[in-house]
């Protein structure tokens, strides 16, 4: 190569002022209060990872809202390891894995990541159930759909087995619209809301979803 000559540019960095991606975005300002509470919310969840030993934030985070959810549910054990499943009871061998959704989702469910066929086999057993918890912002849970089935088992290994032989990861999708239908799975509403606005989240969610949830079988936290 001629030192003096002039390099020759990649494609790719002649086309970055037509790649969409550096398009996208809402860039703001950012507000003096938006740092300095920030600052002290941080502070204040540092303080409570320093007092348990869980430093890593999104594993802090979940393990909070997973207690609130387990406990609701009458499930007094929860695992701090991230093997197994997310809570037990210490009275019976039964078992409960949450999921978290934010109702500001545009699809409302559980998300099953890295599933292997020993775990999706798991959610076919009687020893298991599923609670998936939709929130509004960190702490303000609105409802938890609840309830197990074998055909959930079954739906996660139809997945995983399809997935197997290519290179794309097995992550399933399951909405809650699916869970109430197709495994009778209970709406369940927390000491602090009332039975009537979870009606009308889920009905202005999905409105077909009307048929199967009512205010007379949404149940409370003392039900189970």
């Amino acid at each position: 190569m001629d030192l003096f000559s002039e390099p020759k540019i990649p494609y790719i960095c002649k086309q970055k002022n037509n790649m969409g991606i550096f398009n996208k975005g809402a860039y703001k300002p950012i507000p003096a209060d938006f740092r300095t509470l920030g600052i002290l919310s941080l502070q204040e969840l540092s303080k409570f990872q320093d007092k348990f030993k869980i430093y890593d934030t999104d594993t802090t985070i979940n393990s909070i809202r997973d207690a609130i959810v387990a406990n609701y549910l009458g499930f007094d054990l929860l695992n701090f390891d991230k093997h197994g499943f997310d809570a037990k009871k210490s009275k019976k061998n039964e078992f409960l894995e949450i999921k978290e959704c934010s109702v500001s989702s545009k699809r409302l469910g559980g998300t099953w990541s890295d599933t292997n066929e020993e775990k999706a086999k798991a959610f076919s057993d009687k020893r298991l159930f599923t609670a998936v918890a939709i929130w509004k912002g960190a702490s303000d849970l609105q409802f938890i759909i609840y309830g197990q089935h074998k055909g959930l088992g079954k739906y996660l290994l139809e997945r995983v087995i399809s997935v197997q032989n290519s290179s794309t990861r097995s992550t399933q999708n399951v909405g809650i619209e699916k869970l109430i239908k197709d495994y009778g799975f209970n709406v369940v509403c927390p000491p602090d809301k009332e039975k009537e606005l979870i009606l009308q989240l889920i009905i202005n969610y999905k409105r077909n979803l009307a048929e199967y949830v009512k205010l007379s079988n949404i149940k409370r936290i003392q039900d189970f």
